[in-house]
């Protein structure tokens, strides 16, 4: 996790970034102890900045304190990436209802540099964050402020989601990054009709997917983030 041209200003958010990328790629994987010493040391900063960054991911769900304010990567049970999808299936059909109506050419064409990045993605890690970032481009183009606040909370929940779910869907289907560029496309042809309930339906189709791959589930199919 080298951290380079670090500003003093900026220091916990970028701590926070490259922490970020550590535990979705798995580098830093499910369970991992972060102890704030250590973190400080390979990191060549004092543990104050390190501390901030770990609330502030602590508050987005990427990191979790015991009761003696010792720190982990949590551990994603079958209970909370079902929340997770359920919280999902709420706001993105809304998402892409909004932005079917309201979506502009530029919107188009960052979804479709998007699209294009996911397929010369060479590892889950980079897939993640691509799948992540064009959800967010989603709701970011529904012109809802209050959408946009519940998304931001759960962001970065999604992103660790994601890179969850694709080890797992990778390991059943080795399909990971094709699927997900295949149900992007096919939600921002949705998007691009400017029709809302097409749009909706497609949100829906596209979480849908991931239903059977989720650990409780008994059977499995493909889908895309």
């Amino acid at each position: 996790m080298p951290l380079n041209r670090l500003r003093r200003a900026t220091l916990p958010r970028d701590i926070r970034v490259e922490l970020s990328r550590a535990i979705v790629s798995g580098d830093l994987p499910a369970g991992a102890a972060l102890s704030e010493p250590a973190l400080a040391a390979k990191l060549g900063v004092s543990r104050a900045p390190i501390r901030e960054a770990l609330i502030e991911l602590e508050l987005r769900g990427m990191v979790e304190f015991d009761a003696r304010g010792r720190t982990r990567v949590p551990t994603l049970t079958p209970a909370d990436l079902q929340e997770i999808l359920d919280v999902r299936t709420a706001i993105d059909p809304l998402a892409a209802a909004l932005a079917a109506r309201h979506g502009t050419p530029n919107l188009l064409d960052r979804l479709d540099a998007n699209i294009a990045a996911t397929a010369r993605a060479a590892t889950l890690a980079e897939v993640s964050q691509l799948d992540t970032q064009f959800h967010a481009c989603i709701v970011q183009a529904a012109g809802n402020r209050r959408l946009l606040t519940c998304w931001n909370v759960l962001e970065s929940q999604v992103e660790l989601w994601l890179a969850q779910m694709q080890v797992h869907r990778e390991a059943m289907n080795h399909d990971t990054r094709d699927q997900t560029v295949a149900g992007h496309r096919d939600l921002l042809a949705a998007i691009r009709s400017g029709d809302p309930a097409r749009a909706d339906a497609e949100a829906r189709r596209h979480l849908a997917s991931w239903t059977g791959l989720l650990p409780s589930s008994p059977t499995a199919a493909p889908g895309g983030g």
